[in-house]
């Protein structure tokens, strides 16, 4: 399994994150609990940094399973250039990630001009 993480820019300004999916991992390679550990701590730190540092009304989405196919996510609801750019570094954090690790996780950016 891989995990994906998907961000949204409306306008110029990030608006979303959303990661997907677990990493796998074995004992003789825990390489994906380690990702998977990294991702989660860096996508709750912003969170909690729009929220209750700066105060933004955050919409999120937590979906956890049994089958690992878990989704964490957020979006703004009113965002600000700041905000916006809380997520921008959270999305080049993701995508050092993805290098470090190999692939073991994937970051996409969607442009939903509306």
């Amino acid at each position: 399994m891989k995990l994906h993480a998907s961000f949204t820019q409306n306008h110029g300004l990030f608006v979303s994150c959303t990661v997907k999916g677990h990493a796998d991992y074995t004992k003789k390679d825990p390489r994906g609990q380690i990702l998977c550990a990294a991702v989660s701590s860096a996508v709750q730190l912003i969170c909690n940094t729009l929220t209750e540092c700066f105060g933004a009304a955050v919409t999120i989405t937590e979906l956890p399973s049994e089958t690992a196919q878990n989704t964490l996510g957020f979006r703004l609801d009113a965002p600000d250039p700041v905000q916006s750019e809380l997520l921008h570094g959270l999305l080049i954090h993701l995508q050092a990630l993805a290098e470090d690790f190999d692939g073991m996780i994937t970051v996409s950016l969607e442009n939903a001009e509306c």
